[in-house]
């Protein structure tokens, strides 16, 4: 699922179904690692957050969309 492209805000922001959630071609990337890869659903929402403490604009309801999607992308995370 996309949850925000570019022209919508300034971070375009995906699930993997079962993998996690990407930040890809991230402000905060370097030349090796453009995308970041988020390892449950509150790092993404505290990285999304970095996002916006510098100004970027992300969709209002992306942080709730992902806790609801949170079982489908961080399924271990329920064991």
């Amino acid at each position: 699922m996309i949850y925000s492209k570019f022209g919508e805000s300034d971070v375009y922001v995906y699930s993997i179904p079962s993998r996690g959630v990407v930040c890809a071609m991230c402000y905060f990337g370097d030349e090796l690692e453009v995308s970041f890869c988020a390892e449950s659903t509150q790092e993404m929402i505290d990285h999304l957050s970095a996002h916006e403490k510098i100004g970027h604009s992300i969709p209002p309801n992306l942080p709730n969309l992902l806790i609801i999607d949170n079982p489908e992308n961080y399924p271990d995370s329920l064991s």
